[in-house]
């Protein structure tokens, strides 16, 4: 019955043995009698809530053409009157989540604002992270609904919540429109004399340390990249390099470090064209670890999944003055050629076994 204080179903506030009876005859009464066809096995039992913060719902949806859609916002009966509700694609990480609860008017409430205690955010954020991993694992949940989630004293109390499955066209994970984090391509390697890097796909939390490595290039290196100066990256421009659906994108970085300590050495990535057949490659890394291997390691991994992938051609232009840039691509196997119309070399690699 998904609708279950609408037709009486939820009782509040029973202080004795005789009430919970009672409201159990009713409410079994109540079930009967507005949906008959429905199969009861009992009423679930649970502490009452006093005093409560606020209240949220949790949600997924199957869109038809999106796959999964998650839905986060103000809870309880008015929540469909209210309509405070923000939609996301999973996967989420805590970013994605946070910025997800950022969208609401609720989310002032939770942070401690209107003389509301404020909530655990984090707690909050791994919840929904937990919520987009099961859409991750399970693709026949056609929708989900946890309403209301309590907020009272902090902590977050789910106190009901319902699912529909269904037969899913797609199987997992190809019922997502964006795909989920490829912990597949994670490995340690030895760069330079001895230091051991992190290699791994990139990640939206990934900003701080992007920028951080961009403030550290000189201009000639930015130019080279970019084949312009560019001397702040934008925020939209830092989503763009950090946010990527890794079906049609792959960008690679080489993390040295551990936590307050981490820097990011460098990034290779390979963007895949509309036709599906060819990619677009691009180097990016840290002045002090030119040199080094950091490049060579990274670009060659996006090879690999490049030819995994069944892409026929990877391709990218260089700079004529850029000679590191094209001595690594001679070492990959790139042919190296003068792109007529700009002058500027076009490194080009092309897997035989990939027609």
């Amino acid at each position: 019955i998904p609708r279950k204080a609408a037709v009486g179903c939820v009782k509040l506030d029973l202080a004795t043995e005789i009430e919970t009876y009672q409201a159990y005859g009713q409410i079994m009464g109540m079930a009967r009698a507005s949906h008959p066809e429905a199969r009861l096995t009992g009423v679930t039992l649970q502490p009452m809530i006093k005093s409560v913060n606020c209240e949220l719902i949790l949600g997924a949806r199957r869109d038809r053409d999106f796959g999964p859609v998650i839905l986060f916002g103000m809870g309880g009966i008015a929540s469909e009157i209210i309509a405070d509700r923000a939609l996301a694609l999973p996967p989420l990480n805590r970013l994605l989540a946070r910025r997800l609860m950022e969208k609401t008017r609720v989310y002032r409430m939770l942070t401690g604002e209107c003389h509301f205690p404020p909530a655990d955010l984090e707690k909050l954020e791994e919840i929904l992270i937990r919520l987009s991993g099961l859409l991750v694992d399970r693709p026949e949940i056609e929708a989900l609904d946890i309403n209301p989630m309590m907020v009272a004293d902090g902590r977050f109390l789910a106190v009901d919540a319902r699912m529909v499955l269904s037969p899913s066209p797609r199987p997992a994970p190809l019922h997502f429109v964006i795909s989920a984090y490829p912990d597949i391509h994670e490995e340690t390697v030895t760069i330079g004399d001895g230091h051991k890097a992190r290699v791994r796909p990139i990640r939206p939390e990934d900003a701080p340390l992007f920028s951080d490595m961009f403030a550290s290039l000189s201009p000639k290196s930015v130019y080279y990249r970019f084949f312009s100066t560019i001397k702040v990256l934008r925020h939209e421009m830092l989503a763009r390099f950090t946010q990527i659906d890794y079906d049609r994108e792959m960008a690679l970085v080489a993390i040295r470090g551990e936590g307050e300590a981490e820097e990011m050495l460098g990034v290779a990535r390979i963007i895949t064209e509309r036709n599906g057949r060819q990619a677009e490659f691009a180097v990016l890394v840290r002045d002090a670890w030119q040199g080094k291997g950091v490049g060579a390691a990274l670009l060659q991994r996006c090879l690999d999944i490049a030819r995994d992938r069944k892409l026929e051609k990877v391709w990218g232009l260089v700079l004529p003055e850029n000679k590191g840039m094209v001595a690594l691509g001679k070492k990959l196997g790139f042919s190296v050629k003068r792109d007529p119309d700009s002058g500027d070399f076009m490194l080009t690699i092309v897997f035989p076994e990939n027609p």
